[in-house]
């Protein structure tokens, strides 16, 4: 702005040829700008520069609103004209526009970071800064949710127990003029969304819409952090969704299944309408991709299946996180933290490279265990103290060849396990669980057989 003030006083001086130049600039020469230039000229510098202040305000609502406009008939050019609407393959859909149609639906995973190389030209996928998001079909198009109906859907979906959700009604005063055209369509009633049927209705059931969520690539096939995390779920016979490879709601080993939900997940991946078989020491079972139903081949008991997405942890915005630099010196792999957390407990899926590193250490010694589930404890605390003790060894010693550090199993009861993770282990406890058949202190062994 400096420099237009600049440009603006000089133009005042003379026959108003800077002026004339700088108002081509403008979107349009409405009368105001016209009138408020010829007042600027020649009538003193004060006056002048009064006048220019003037303008520049104007100029500003002016290009606002021009700006808006403009917004508008972008919006225009994705919704309203259904005969002449723009076929330009090199536009890419936002999920924040009003139109969501893609040539192959789902979230571009690059887009969350702006790293798609097909932006300019046309991404064949939505883009969206985050992994995943809501749309519903009315007219024949896919139109995109807001922010916050699309979150309201996705933290609902998330537990395999719900079927069913409602979403806020829309508050037109609160919506951005992009986003106005979607409250043509759902108004202000309440609309009921059934995750079995996959559909949106409204409270008086006079008008139902598909709808459908589109995501990153699954995780079972994708190795990038963007990735979605999908968890399979069976209904147990005490009415509760258990996640296939854990102890179902009776605590009975015996019903674990031989697979995990991972496995699940890379054979509907690759033939989404075939049937996977499966079993557990007592029964073999079958699960049917078309219908989402599991079989007892024995039987013939059927239960119904869901998949659904791993649920994320969210940050709220009250809540302050640790930044950068009060993260410096905790593993660059970590999950945020907030401040108040003095530990948090990481679930890792299957496909991650720190569950495959503790799977392997693991079956290298017991090859037919079964693993429930594997976190990563974050304790900034206890992760300083160890980081400290390394870099006194390393000083000490002055080589990393020379300091001799392992992953170390250690076996000892469940309800106890919360307390190592927030207070570490403690020595004066010794031989309460197993003895002390080598003398006092803490036990450990590079072999989980010891452990257990």
């Amino acid at each position: 702005m400096q420099g237009m003030h600049h440009e603006q006083r000089e133009g005042t001086r003379g026959r108003g040829s800077r002026f004339r130049g700088w108002r081509r600039g403008l979107v349009g020469r409405g009368p105001e700008v016209r009138e408020l230039s010829e007042r600027g000229r020649g009538r003193g510098r004060g006056r002048g520069r009064a006048r220019v202040n003037a303008l520049i305000g104007t100029s500003k609502y002016l290009y606002h609103e021009a700006e808006l406009m403009r917004q508008l008939s972008v919006d225009d050019d994705f919704y309203y004209n259904s005969e002449t609407k723009r076929q330009d393959k090199s536009i890419t859909s936002w999920s924040y526009y009003h139109l969501g149609d893609v040539e192959i639906p789902e979230i571009c995973l690059y887009s969350i970071d702006n790293r798609c190389q097909f932006e300019e030209t046309g991404c064949k996928r939505l883009h969206a800064k985050c992994p995943c998001h809501w749309q519903m079909e009315y007219d024949g198009k896919w139109i995109n949710f807001r922010f916050f109906q699309s979150r309201e859907l996705e933290a609902s979906f998330q537990d395999p127990a719900n079927n069913e959700c409602s979403i806020t009604p829309i508050d037109i005063k609160m919506l951005e003029p992009s986003a106005k055209e979607l409250f043509k369509i759902l108004g202000t009633d309440k609309w009921k969304v059934n995750f079995t049927l996959m559909n949106i209705q409204n409270e008086s059931n006079s008008h139902t819409h598909k709808i459908r969520r589109l995501s990153t690539h699954s995780a079972a096939i994708s190795n990038s952090s963007k990735a979605s995390v999908f968890e399979w779920n069976f209904l147990d016979k005490n009415s509760k969704w258990i996640k296939y490879g854990d102890t179902d709601s009776t605590g009975s080993v015996k019903y674990i299944s031989n697979v995990t939900s991972n496995d699940i997940e890379k054979q509907f991946i690759n033939d989404a309408k075939s049937i996977f078989k499966f079993k557990n020491s007592e029964f073999e079972y079958e699960i049917d991709f078309s219908k989402m139903i599991q079989r007892n081949l024995s039987t013939n008991k059927e239960r119904e299946v869901r998949r659904r997405p791993q649920k994320r942890v969210e940050i709220k915005g009250s809540e302050m996180q640790l930044n950068k630099k009060e993260m410096d010196g905790l593993p660059a792999h970590w999950d945020p933290m907030n401040k108040s957390d003095s530990i948090i407990r990481v679930l890792l899926n299957s496909s991650q490279k720190e569950y495959d590193e503790v799977q392997k250490l693991l079956k290298a010694e017991v090859a037919n265990v079964t693993i429930i589930s594997i976190n990563r404890i974050q304790n900034p605390f206890l992760w300083r103290h160890l980081k400290i003790k390394m870099d006194e060894l390393l000083l000490k010693y002055g080589s990393d060849n020379k300091v001799n550090m392992q992953k170390l199993f250690h076996g000892t009861k469940s309800d106890i396990i919360d307390k190592i993770c927030k207070e570490n282990f403690d020595w004066r406890l010794h031989g309460t669980s197993t003895g002390q058949a080598y003398g006092r202190g803490t036990y450990f062994s590079n072999s989980p057989t010891y452990c257990y």
